[in-house]
């Protein structure tokens, strides 16, 4: 082979490489393109970027595709708004070009015919008694694109082509994604990323949350959700959030690895959360923390830990409550590797910290210290063991 031949060969590997990176996620079809207004007939987690990147913002109505509505962009090209791909029954009325080619409409789950799997019957705006349709994808995006979706067997692919995508908005029902592997990507402790997924009174099992790509999360939004066996391979803002008022949030089995600052964030007032036979390894800064200065805070919020393992570090604690909205941790059978008692009374990593939580704005949180067995710290020495 000749130098020449070498040359183009290479440089036609660099093109077919940069080829793979989707403008959209998996999953998600483009409406717009960067600069352009587009709509969606519902509130819907639309997607802004390119090249394997992206920011996400529910939306509804118009909107113009930029960074201002967005909070930020992917540089170096033109980013799209895309919106997830609805199922094969639906989608071709699902996305209607307008008299405009720059303006496109979506319409989310209200459309004649079999719902999408991640669709609720009270989403749609029409009457149908059909509500057993499988999603089925209509993505453009590349197979290697940030929401990847590699699923172990067809039923799980049949799954994953559905509710089982980045952006999701799973409502009163269970979701089995067989195992595969989502995400987006990850803005660091930016608090306008958008979750991977949101539950609304819903179950999500057996997935993945991609390392480097797992943004804001999971959020439980309403009612009493559950995250079975779910495995963030890297926290990047929460794990998982609960802000469903006087819901239960339930994380079973699963692990979750190196969370910088909470690795289950509580928002949400007179509500649960429950986190049980989970592992945690890397570090972490807290493993619970009820909202210290959210808008209108206040309280009570619940935690019930209770066999947990942390085989890592914790460089704050491993959980924080606010002890004048009645917040209330109970811990049991909760290991910590490398755990030492300084006295009688404190360990390091410290277990169960009590803080005054403040409105938003209103100055700064203040923290009381390390407790045991008080009305607010529900834990004793003999709880927690070392190993």
């Amino acid at each position: 082979m000749t130098l020449k031949h070498l040359f183009f060969g290479l440089a036609a590997l660099a093109v077919a490489g940069s080829a793979s990176a989707a403008n959209r996620p998996a999953g998600y079809v483009t409406i717009c393109n960067e600069g352009k207004s587009c709509s969606v007939a519902t509130a819907t987690n639309v997607a802004f970027g390119r090249a394997d990147k992206f920011f996400y913002k529910t939306l509804s109505g118009s909107f113009v595709c930029n960074e201002a509505t967005f909070g930020g962009k992917v540089a170096g090209g033109t980013n799209e708004c895309s919106v997830p791909a609805k199922s094969s029954s639906s989608s071709s009325s699902s996305i209607q070009q307008s008299s405009s080619s720059s303006n496109w409409s979506y319409d989310n789950c209200s459309n004649p015919g079999p719902l999408p799997s991640w669709c609720s019957s009270s989403s749609r705006t029409s009457s149908s008694s059909s509500s057993s349709g499988t999603a089925s994808s209509a993505s453009t995006g590349s197979s290697s694109s940030a929401a990847t979706t590699s699923s172990s067997s067809s039923a799980a692919s049949s799954i994953a082509s559905g509710a089982c995508v980045a952006g999701s908005v799973i409502s009163n029902t269970t979701v089995d994604c067989g195992g595969i592997t989502v995400g987006t990507s990850c803005a660091g402790g930016s608090e306008s990323q958008q979750p991977i997924f949101t539950l609304n009174n819903a179950t999500i099992k057996n997935v993945r949350l991609a390392s480097g790509k797992a943004a804001d999360g999971i959020h439980c939004a309403s009612g009493n959700c559950r995250l079975e066996n779910v495995v963030w391979e890297g926290v990047c803002e929460d794990a998982a959030t609960n802000k469903s008022e006087g819901g239960t949030l339930t994380i079973s089995g699963g692990s979750a690895t190196e969370a910088p600052d909470k690795t289950f964030q509580h928002n949400s007032k007179n509500s649960t959360t429950v986190i049980e036979n989970f592992q945690v390894y890397g570090k972490i800064g807290k493993l619970w923390r009820s909202c210290g200065d959210c808008t209108n805070n206040g309280g009570p919020r619940f935690v019930s830990i209770n066999n947990v393992t942390i085989n890592g570090t914790v460089s704050s604690t491993v959980v924080g409550v606010n002890r004048n909205y009645g917040d209330k941790a109970t811990i049991r059978n909760l290991k910590v590797k490398g755990l030492t008692r300084p006295t009688a009374t404190t360990t390091k990593p410290r277990i169960c910290e009590e803080w005054k939580g403040i409105e938003k704005g209103s100055g700064s949180t203040e923290k009381y210290g390390e407790f045991f067995n008080t009305a607010y710290c529900d834990v004793s020495p003999s709880d927690v063991t070392s190993f």
